[in-house]
């Protein structure tokens, strides 16, 4: 097994601790979104897929109640993210330049802001709606749910956007919400759809 792949496998049995349900799935499919947008996609660009959410596998992870905004709890979660996954990637022998990428990545994975960042961005948000749009409605709750939802799609690229229009949802209810948060995100009037 190489490094990269035992340096995966050490975020992965990390993540698996999380107690929220879907973290395990939505760190590898975040992967494989990564590599659908970017197929050669780097060691730090797959370490940061896989580690992009690993504050929610933490004791003393970020709490959303703790905050008034939204964004600024998605931008403490993902700077403890980024110092979590500092500590993990210490022990492994890859260059510096790769763990300090990873971390960065990670830091700005929910605002993107350079063209890697974005990329990961994209790959979380594709896996949001993959993976975790139906334990967050559990959860959470429809209101709560396009609330999310709408905020999701507003930050993906236009190549992601048409990627989300082209997963197909197993439950109705959840092609209604994607449909509902689409129209939403374009500024339509979603009022008769919302009932």
């Amino acid at each position: 097994m190489s490094e990269l792949e035992r340096t995966k496998q050490a975020i992965r049995d990390f993540i698996a601790g999380s107690d929220v349900p879907e973290d395990p799935r939505h760190a590898d499919n975040t992967l494989e979104w990564l590599l659908r947008l970017a197929p050669a996609a780097d060691g730090a660009l797959q370490i940061a897929a896989l580690a992009h959410d690993i504050d929610r596998a933490s004791p003393d992870k970020i709490r959303r109640e703790n905050f008034n905004d939204y964004d600024d709890f998605k931008a403490a979660h993902a700077r403890h993210g980024a110092e979590i996954l500092n500590i993990i990637l210490a022990p492994f022998d890859l260059s510096l330049e790769t763990k300090h990428e990873a971390c960065r990545l990670v830091e700005y994975h929910e605002v993107g802001g350079d063209p890697r960042s974005n990329l990961l961005k994209d790959a979380d948000s594709l896996s949001y709606f993959d993976v975790n749009l139906p334990f967050y409605l559990q959860r959470e709750g429809r209101d709560e749910t396009l609330r999310r939802c709408i905020w999701g799609i507003r930050r993906l690229s236009t190549t992601a956007r048409t990627m989300l229009e082209k997963i197909k949802f197993d439950d109705p209810t959840h092609t209604e919400i994607i449909k509902i948060t689409l129209d939403a995100s374009n500024g339509e009037d979603t009022s008769q759809s919302t009932s």
